[in-house]
């Protein structure tokens, strides 16, 4: 997913430096792809909770989680800078 971070600048310098700035912090962005895996987590466990049918409101909560998991996956996506994921 380099391209997705890249796709702004015009030269292919540009590009091969901001790549290199990227896989010189991947540490950091393997830590925030963490973090975003106990967000997801912890969506998909109040999801299956018995409680969350009582709400009146559940289909527009139900739609607002599956937005917010759909975020959380795009997001962890652009973190993932292996090789094979940089089309």
């Amino acid at each position: 997913m380099i391209t997705a971070w890249t796709k702004h600048l015009s030269t292919e310098e540009e590009k091969k430096r901001y790549t290199e700035s990227l896989l010189r912090v991947r540490w950091v962005l393997e830590d925030i792809k963490l973090l975003i895996n106990t967000s997801q987590e912890a969506v998909e466990a109040s999801e299956i909770s018995p409680k969350s049918y009582d709400n009146a409101n559940w289909p527009y909560r139900q739609a607002h989680s599956n937005g917010y998991k759909q975020a959380l996956r795009d997001f962890s996506k652009l973190l993932t800078l292996d090789k094979e994921n940089n089309g």
